[in-house]
C-alpha cells in the first residue's frame, strides 16, 4: 500500500468539508470518499513543532524541536525517528514535494528523503519550497512511477499561508497581506461586503476583507490538492493508496495559531484508504483524536510494527467501531515561535486546562492586516495569571476563565493532576521552568 500524506499551512480546519462558508469542491468530494475527524488536533500551533510531532509519534519537547527550525537551530534530536527514515527501513521509496517543516530549509538530509522532486528540476534548485510548478512534478511523479516498489509521497503545500516570502516572479513581495504564497491576487479587489469575520473577532471591515483573502488562500488549495486527486485516479494509485489529509495548525488569526485555543490547534483530518482498510465510505468520527495518533495509524494499515517511542493510538479501531473513543484527552504545548511564550494544556471533551509560563498571555504576534488593529485594542499582553480553564460546552471561545469558579474546583483539580502526570511520563522542563536556549539565531 503507497501513503499520500498531503498537508495544507495554517488552515486549521476552516475548510467546507467541516461546514465553513468556503468552495471547496475537490475537498467535499474527497470527504464524502473519506474518514472525517470532527475534533482533530495537533500538539503545538506552530508549523516546526507540530509537523516534528506528527511525523516523529512524540511530543514536541520529547524531540527537542522547541521552536522553528532553520534559523532558530531547532533540530530532531534524533533523526532515525522520523517517519521516513522508518520507513526507509521498511523499504518504502519516500519522496518529498513542497514544503517541509522538521528540518533547516537549506539542508534536511537528515530527514532521508530518497527522491526530492524540486532538486529534479534545475531551474527550481530551492528544494523543500512549494511553488506552482510543484504540483506538475507530482503528477509526473505519479504517471511515471512503476508500482514495482510502494512510495510515500509527502506533498507540502504552502496555502493558505500568508505571502511572507518575497517571489519578484509572481510578484508576491513578502508583505503577508494575502493567503498565498504561490499566486498574486489583490486583496483589495475581493469583494468582503457579504463576508462574516471569524467568531471571536470584532465586525470590522478591516477583518472582513481579510477573512475574504483566506477564502482565496483555500479556494488555492483545494485546487492543488484537487490536481493530486485527479493524478492518483488517472494513474491507477487510487485503489491500493491510503491518502491523508491534514494542516500543520490552526488560522493564522488573532486567537488562532500561536495559541493553545481550539483555533490554534484544531485540524482537518481527512483520509481516504483502499476498499477493507476503514477508511471509506464518508464517514465521520467524533471523538477527540491527536496528530500523534498518525504514525501508530500507518504502522497497523501497513501491517507493520510500531516503534516503542510512539505516544499516540491506531485510529484503526476507532474508524471500525471496536472502541468509542481512543483518548479521555488530549495534550499541547507552545514553546518558542522567536520569543519563549510557555503554555500547557489538556483538554478533554468539555473542558481544557491551561498552565502558562508566564502570567501574561499572548505574547506572540501574528502577521497580517489584524495583529496591529487588534494590538491597538489590546488583544496582546494580556495579564491573566498562571492558569486557566475553561467550559467548552458553554464558553467555545475560551473567553471566561473559570479557572477560581468554586463549582469547578473539581475539575480544576482532576486536570491539573492529568497535566501533571503527562508531563512527568513525557519528561517535559515545563515544570522546572528552565527551557532550552534558541540554538541559533533568536
Amino acid at each position: 500500500m503507497n501513503i499520500v500524506y498531503l498537508h495544507a499551512h495554517d488552515a486549521g480546519r476552516y475548510i467546507q468539508p467541516y461546514g465553513f462558508p468556503f468552495e471547496n469542491p475537490n475537498l467535499m468530494k474527497f470527504a464524502k470518499q473519506s474518514v472525517l475527524f470532527r475534533k482533530a488536533f495537533c500538539a503545538a500551533p506552530t508549523c516546526g513543532p507540530s509537523r516534528a510531532a506528527l511525523t516523529s509519534g512524540q511530543y514536541p519537547h520529547q524531540i527537542g524541536i522547541f521552536g522553528l527550525p532553520g534559523r532558530q537551530g531547532w533540530l530532531f534530536q534524533d533523526y532515525d525517528k522520523h517517519l521516513v527514515q522508518y520507513l526507509n527501513r521498511q523499504e518504502y521509496l519516500t519522496v518529498l514535494a513542497g514544503v517541509q517543516h522538521e528540518a533547516p530549509h537549506q539542508d534536511f538530509s537528515a530527514i532521508g528523503y530518497q527522491r526530492i522532486l524540486e532538486n529534479e528540476d534545475p531551474a527550481r534548485p530551492q528544494a523543500g519550497e512549494f511553488y506552482p510548478e510543484t504540483i506538475d512534478k507530482v503528477e509526473k511523479f505519479l504517471a511515471t512511477h512503476d508500482h514495482s516498489q510502494p512510495f510515500f509521497l509527502s506533498i507540502g503545500i504552502d496555502e493558505p499561508h500568508r505571502d511572507n516570502l518575497a517571489r519578484p516572479e509572481l510578484n508576491l513581495h513578502g508583505k503577508s497581506d494575502r493567503f498565498s504564497k504561490t499566486r498574486y491576487y489583490d486583496p483589495e479587489k475581493l469583494d468582503a461586503r457579504y463576508t462574516a469575520p471569524l467568531p471571536w473577532l470584532p465586525d470590522l471591515p478591516e477583518i472582513r476583507q481579510d477573512m475574504e483573502a483566506y477564502r482565496e488562500g483555500v479556494k488555492i488549495m483545494d485546487e492543488y490538492m484537487g490536481r493530486v486527486f485527479y493524478a492518483l485516479e488517472q494513474s491507477g494509485f487510487d485503489e491500493d493508496t491510503l491518502v491523508l489529509v491534514t494542516s500543520d495548525h490552526g488560522i493564522e488569526f488573532p486567537g488562532g495559531k500561536k495559541t493553545l485555543t481550539d483555533q490554534g490547534t484544531e485540524v482537518m483530518l481527512l483520509i481516504r484508504g483502499p476498499q477493507g482498510s476503514g477508511f471509506e465510505g464518508g464517514k465521520v468520527i467524533e471523538p477527540m483524536v491527536s496528530h500523534l495518533d498518525i504514525f501508530p495509524t500507518l504502522c497497523d494499515v501497513l501491517k507493520i510494527p510500531a516503534p516503542d517511542w510512539l505516544e499516540g493510538k491506531s485510529l484503526v479501531p476507532l474508524v471500525k467501531g471496536e472502541c468509542e473513543h481512543l483518548h479521555e484527552a488530549v495534550f499541547t504545548e507552545q514553546n518558542y515561535h522567536g520569543p519563549l511564550e510557555a503554555i500547557r494544556a489538556v483538554r478533554t471533551e468539555r473542558f481544557k486546562y491551561l498552565r502558562f509560563h508566564e502570567p501574561v498571555q499572548r505574547q506572540m504576534r501574528h502577521d497580517g492586516p489584524p495583529t496591529p488593529l487588534m494590538d491597538q485594542f489590546g488583544w496582546y499582553d494580556q495579564p491573566e495569571g498562571t492558569e486557566a480553564l475553561y467550559d467548552l460546552y458553554l464558553d467555545p471561545m475560551e473567553m471566561q476563565n473559570r479557572i477560581h469558579d468554586p463549582a469547578l474546583h473539581e475539575v480544576k483539580a482532576e486536570l491539573s493532576a492529568k497535566l501533571d502526570h503527562w508531563m512527568a511520563d513525557t519528561d517535559d522542563c515545563f515544570p522546572s521552568g528552565s527551557f532550552p536556549p534558541i540554538p541559533g539565531n533568536p
